[in-house]
């Protein structure tokens, strides 16, 4: 796709028209013979990358999804977790209240 765009007295262009609605952020860059190239990408945490990384994580998380999409899913009542993380602080005595 190709579109002509005006520059505005900021020196802004739009480019709503050319980018998909899940496109967040570009990577800019201007080349020697003055074109703009934008190229879509997304940033990660180390923590992401890390994770994305190990095969084991990965194949883990998968695992989960496919539990949770065919309903094999353990549902725990409103507030346990924040009983069993009260707990945890109790036994490590971490409790700041």
């Amino acid at each position: 796709m190709s579109i002509e765009v005006e520059v505005d007295e900021r020196r802004r262009v739009s480019l709503g028209k050319v980018i998909g609605e899940d496109v967040k952020r570009l990577r800019v860059e201007t080349m020697s013979d003055g074109s703009v190239v934008l190229t879509p990408l997304i940033s990660l945490s180390q923590r992401e990358l890390e994770t994305l990384a190990d095969p084991k994580r990965v194949a883990s998380i998968k695992a989960g999804i496919a539990e949770s999409a065919a309903g094999d899913v353990v549902r725990y009542p409103a507030g346990h977790w924040s009983k069993v993380a009260a707990e945890l602080d109790e036994e490590l005595g971490t409790d700041e209240g």
